[in-house]
């Protein structure tokens, strides 16, 4: 699943460590934050002295096959009936039993042939006892009788609403990561696959997908009741079928009307399902479909392996993505229209989830510990098909977003903190949002691996990883397996040092030339203490020469807090690269001169030590620095990426002249204005808001920007700034932007972040406004969020909104509701949690309110 923020949209820049968190789904777990120790070891309750740590459930029984049966009577009604057939046999000897995860559904009967079957249901698992036990090698059909009566989880049902004139009722699932159980009983968790088949009978109109091939679609007319007796009434029913075994997770179903178009070939059908009226806006979108598939095919030594690849974009969607077998779902807003493929594509998301096709579908991680297998796996095949795309510099890029979002938030405080790879979560999804993210840490471990082994070995090494292990499930330690049999190399040192402990090493690197030596000398600055030992690594040093066309390549041997190289150098280097390739992932602070950085910004050996360079030239007052970034920013036959570190260097720099001069001679592309509007709210106010001499013609700028910029990002970014510097003659635009439509609702969300930052009591209701239905569904969130800042100004109209969005149809708002709440520290929010709490036939909403009223109750103390 990708957790993405509509950055996926635009790929440039994207830093796939966040990405976790859009799905904007950050839960308030009462877990620490970065930056906070905990005060007793994870995985361990003091108080009880019990371990917490979570294991995968037994495998009692061999789970074969589901067939699932759902009849429809009226797709406004969300209710159906349903059928299911499980076929399972014993693993261990014969079977007297087994406990199935069934949750918040009605269960009617449970019946095999040939056995008498008891069975007892508690909202949350399904037991059954067979008389007698089921031979060790013999296989059942279990067959379940059951009602759903508006699933709280798992199956997302939308109805027709007046809210939204015209758009049709439509379900969709979401399996991942413990969900599908409340739409059919099932073993929920990924250590264990089957075939699937689902058969679902409704009101003619309406399209059904689900995995694999459509076996078969027929039509036939039933007797309804109406108003004064009976009438008949059209109905279809479409019969799936995925007849490769797969995650219960994975199991999929998307009901609605849709325009269909086909992006595939003649070999594989590649449908995409997108709201009616849109069709003709799909190849532009997903027209890159087809060559991604080749391409990973062919990297991967693997064809892909299912019968189709369906991409069905749904309403009300929580993730970016979902890589259900053959058949990911997509974010409502995943199609662009014709304005919006000015600010990039979605190829960093239809990358990302069609990865997981094979990682994560074909190869699926045993259990949630081990989900970098699929997340960190679909993360890196968007950096491999931007490197297929775009060429080396957009793969570089893409490692540099996933190295950046882990720097930031992975710190090295075992035990308090653990690393990306532990069993240590009271929830699943505490797995996926670690600092050690899953998806930015775990792409970052293939690289770095890459790089220690190079191409052929790390290829080869992926080849047989995917031959010894499809449609099976998989830990880290199989993946080391495989990647030391093919290498020759001992891989437990790497393996553990990066994914199963925190944290990632801080370092100042010093270079020093004297007497025809270059002394390079490294000192980790990070928590170094017994649980956290300093990192071991090689750090690659290029060093360019004057007048020497290749340049000198050494290494630092780092094997302790400190480490020392001395190159011999006759010259004195006109520059020294420090991990140019992004070899390892950690933070480094390069002492260099200025004439150094200049040198390598113009000649460094890769585009990330240029952008280094860029990096290392923001701080100084230096007229001569800032006219070369100020040119390479000018430049357009540069990277965008290059062109927009230098913008952000003479931001930090303070560089006010030259970003002015910029703000209306670099505007061929949208990403460099972007980065100069970004820069904008510094140059017009100081840290404590009182206005610069800068702030009119800054102003000036983002208003301009705000209205004429062809860019959507780039308004969305001005129209944030103008609240930044809380601009009173530009007001009427920022609340203008409250009614514009936008790809992604981008415009109103920004004007909302405005609304926020002007901090003025008139612009509460107008936030209230937004929270409500009808409203796109990611927008309510940011309502909610904006909300909660101003709740200083009417805490009860605020109190009383969010109180009342807890029981939203939509789960996105009604999380943001909560969390708000928690944020506001109103305690009044505790009756309505316990409410909640009461009310809910959901384990995991249940869970979240426990942990928002554990952060209000320790709040109040």
């Amino acid at each position: 699943m990708k957790h993405v923020n509509l950055v996926l949209w635009a790929y440039a820049g994207l830093a796939a460590s966040a990405i976790a968190a859009i799905d904007g789904e950050v839960c308030l777990c009462g877990k620490e934050g970065p930056g906070q120790k905990a005060s007793a070891p994870a995985g361990f309750d003091a108080e009880s002295g019990r371990n917490t740590r979570f294991y995968p459930p037994h495998l009692n029984a061999d789970y074969k096959h589901v067939k699932l049966e759902l009849t429809i009577p009226d797709m406004n009604v969300p209710k159906l009936t349903a059928t299911e057939t499980l076929t399972l046999s014993p693993i261990a000897g014969p079977l007297s039993g087994i406990t199935l995860d069934a949750k918040a559904m009605a269960v009617s009967s449970v019946s095999a042939t040939g056995y008498t079957t008891e069975f007892e249901y508690d909202g949350k698992k399904l037991s059954v006892k067979f008389e007698p036990a089921v031979p060790a090698d013999a296989s059942i059909d279990l067959v379940v009788q059951y009602e759903l009566d508006d699933p709280p989880l798992g199956m997302v049902w939308t109805p027709e609403s007046p809210t939204w004139p015209g758009r049709p009722a439509q379900i969709h699932t979401q399996g991942e990561p413990e969900t599908n159980s409340y739409w059919f009983p099932c073993h929920d968790f990924p250590n264990d696959k089957l075939t699937s088949e689902v058969i679902v009978t409704l009101p003619a109109g309406y399209v059904v997908s689900s995995n694999g091939r459509l076996v078969d679609r027929s039509r036939g007319v039933v007797a309804a009741d109406v108003e004064g007796g009976k009438s008949l009434a059209a109905y279809e029913s479409w019969h799936w079928l995925q007849d490769k075994p797969h995650a219960p997770y994975l199991v999929s179903l998307v009901v609605g009307k849709f325009d269909i178009v086909d992006v595939g070939t003649r070999q594989l059908s590649m449908p995409v399902y997108v709201p009616p009226g849109r069709g003709e806006d799909v190849a532009a979108s997903y027209g890159h479909t087809a060559a991604m598939i080749e391409y990973f095919g062919r990297v991967l030594e693997e064809p892909y392996p299912w019968d189709r690849y369906a991409q069905l974009v749904v309403w009300n969607f929580g993730a970016g993505g979902m890589e259900n077998t053959s058949a990911t779902t997509m974010y409502d807003t995943a199609i662009l229209s014709p304005d919006a493929l000015i600010d990039g594509d979605l190829d960093g998301l239809i990358s990302h989830e069609l990865g997981h096709q094979w990682f994560g579908d074909l190869i699926t991680c045993n259990s949630w510990e081990h989900i970098w297998l699929n997340e960190g796996f679909a993360t890196y095949m968007t950096g491999l098909w931007m490197a297929h795309r775009d060429g080396k510099g957009a793969y570089e890029q893409h490692v540099r977003g996933n190295f950046d979002g882990i720097i930031a938030g992975d710190k090295p405080e075992s035990p308090a903190r653990v690393g990306m790879v532990s069993n240590v979560y009271e929830h699943p999804w505490e797995a996926f949002r670690r600092p050690a993210n899953p998806y930015g840490k775990g792409a970052s471990i293939l690289h770095m691996l890459r790089r220690k082994l190079g191409d052929d070995i790390f290829f080869k090494g992926i080849a047989k990883y995917i031959d010894d292990h499809k449609f099976a499930t998989v830990e880290t330690t199989d993946f080391r397996q495989t990647m030391e049999a093919v290498s020759g190399a001992s891989l437990e040192q790497f393996f553990q040092q990066w994914c199963y402990r925190p944290g990632v090493p801080s370092a100042n690197v010093n270079c020093e030339w004297k007497d025809g030596v270059l002394t390079v000398t490294l000192e980790q600055t990070q928590n170094i203490d017994g649980d956290n030992p300093a990192f071991e690594f090689d750090l690659p040093v290029v060093v360019q020469l004057p007048g020497e066309h290749a340049p000198k390549n050494a290494s630092l041997n780092v094997r302790g807090k400190q480490a020392k190289a001395e190159i011999p150098c006759p010259e004195k280097p006109l520059f020294v690269a420090v991990d140019p390739e992004q070899n390892v992932l950690a933070g480094f602070t390069i002492e260099q001169p200025a004439d150094q950085w200049l040198a390598q910004l113009a000649q460094g050996p890769t585009l990330w030590s240029r952008v280094q360079a860029a990096r290392g030239l923001r701080s100084g007052h230096a007229v001569k620095e800032a006219e070369h970034l100020r040119r390479l920013a000018l430049d357009s036959k540069q990277p965008a990426w290059l062109r927009c570190e230098a913008v952000r260097a003479l931001s930090a720099r303070d560089d006010v002249n030259d970003l002015r001069s910029l703000s209306t001679a670099a505007t061929d592309h949208w990403e460099v204005r972007l980065a100069i509007v970004e820069s904008m709210p510094a140059l017009a106010i100081d840290k404590d808001g009182k206005e610069r001499t800068g702030y009119e013609g800054a102003q000036r700028l983002l208003a301009d920007r705000a209205t004429r910029d062809t860019s959507s990002r780039v308004r969305a970014a001005a129209i944030r700034g103008l609240g930044q510097i809380k601009s009173e003659s530009h007001r009427t635009l920022v609340l203008n932007a409250l009614t514009q439509n936008s790809q992604h609702d981008a415009l109103r969300q920004a004007a909302l972040e405005a609304l926020a930052s002007y901090d003025q009591k008139d612009m509460l209701p107008k936030a209230i406004e937004l929270t409500k239905p009808g409203v796109d569904s990611r927008t309510r969130p940011a309502a909610v969020s904006t909300v909660a800042k101003l709740a200083h100004h009417d805490p009860d109209a605020a109190f009383g909104t969010l109180s009342e969005l807890l029981n939203d149809r939509e789960l996105r708002t009604q999380r943001a509701a909560g969390e708000a709440l928690v944020t506001m520290k109103d305690q009044r929010a505790v009756p309505a949690f316990e409410a909640l709490a009461k009310k809910t036939r959901s384990e995991e909403v249940s869970w979240q309110v426990g942990q928002w009223l554990k952060l209000l109750r320790t709040d109040k103390k």
